[in-house]
């Protein structure tokens, strides 16, 4: 990469040089759109800030993240945790190279977040990129959170077929139970099945029911998200949403109701997302894993590939001390609220 020169964009001139060269952007997800952006920081009343990387005066690549504060720290984020954004990092005219171009550019954009809003603690998450043996320097640490993606160029037949048996005899089931699926817009009802689904696993939502009024209200007439449901015997029991743009569709959340947790909702509806991806053209079906082993057992029976995503993150030993005491307490007041 030749020198290059970072900016602020504004989130307008941001939407522009996305919308003009979205077709040929590089490292490109359905979360870079300004919609998505926009829409996410809203629901978690975060800021949206947009970095630009200029070489000479051609804009080259645009680094979108969230700004927020939390007691004395503020923190960047591309992208920060509790939006529902899996990765974002630079995304680009011309490819990267991940071994040192993507690397390098992590670096400057994290100089540039700490003069430009004094942020203590940075953090950037990209689909593909390096994972170097050791940490940039003592204030920087590694992670490699993991996410399943099926490539759907087999079709429906070829994927149908490569599917373990109990995931074909669970959507088999699904519709011969007569579970129907249709498009969904119920924010109240989608909030209580998300908040259901935490309980169930002992742990409790991030989100309001405004995070999902924005994205049911924002995003589905602008065609970048799939909202549907799963009804039985007339009642809508579950409902999944799904982001998507020309390329990929991201699972990015559901929910079901406890009295219906036997039925195979989740797999006519995931299985439903796979075959509109299909029909529509898009090459990757993403969903990121969980670390609850029975969610996750459930994404691998469709037989995807288990990839890692690349997590850097800066924060001075100080802030990591208080990150660290703040999660731990925030951990046991969420066990809590199991009981109330």
């Amino acid at each position: 990469m030749e020198p290059i020169r970072l900016s602020a964009l504004s989130p307008s001139e941001y939407h522009a040089w996305f919308e003009e060269h979205c077709s040929v952007l590089h490292h490109r997800t359905p979360f870079h759109q300004p919609a998505w952006m926009e829409t996410a920081a809203r629901g978690v009343q975060f800021e949206t800030r947009y970095i630009g990387v200029y070489e000479g005066d051609d804009l080259l690549a645009a680094t979108p993240g969230f700004l927020t504060r939390r007691g004395p720290f503020t923190l960047f984020g591309s992208p920060l945790r509790g939006t529902m954004t899996s990765s974002l990092g630079p995304t680009s005219l011309r490819p990267l190279d991940l071994e040192t171009e993507m690397t390098d550019l992590i670096k400057a954009c994290q100089a540039f977040v700490r003069k430009e809003w004094d942020a203590q603690y940075i953090r950037f998450t990209v689909q593909d990129g390096p994972m170097p043996g050791q940490p940039f320097d003592q204030n920087w640490e590694h992670q490699l959170p993991k996410s399943y993606r099926l490539n759907l160029s087999p079709g429906e037949e070829g994927l149908w077929n490569a599917f373990r048996s109990g995931c074909r005899r669970n959507i088999r089931r699904a519709q011969k139970e007569n579970i129907e699926v249709a498009p969904f817009r119920d924010p109240q009802l989608l909030f209580q099945m998300v908040s259901e689904t935490y309980r169930r696993h002992g742990t409790t939502t991030f989100h309001q029911e405004r995070f999902f009024h924005n994205l049911l209200d924002e995003l589905i007439d602008r065609d970048l998200l799939w909202s549907w449901s799963a009804s039985y015997e007339g009642k809508v029991v579950a409902a999944c949403l799904f982001l998507h743009d020309d390329q990929e569709v991201h699972f990015v959340s559901g929910g079901s109701l406890p009295e219906n947790g036997s039925l195979p909702t989740s797999y006519i509806l995931h299985w439903t997302a796979i075959q509109t991806a299909v029909r529509a053209g898009l090459k990757i079906y993403h969903s990121d894993a969980s670390q609850v082993r029975t969610i996750d057992q459930f994404k691998e029976s469709f037989s995807p590939d288990q990839k890692d995503r690349y997590t850097f993150i800066w924060s001075p030993s100080h802030v990591r001390l208080a990150q660290k005491a703040f999660l731990t307490g925030h951990s046991y007041v969420r066990k809590l609220r199991r009981f109330v």
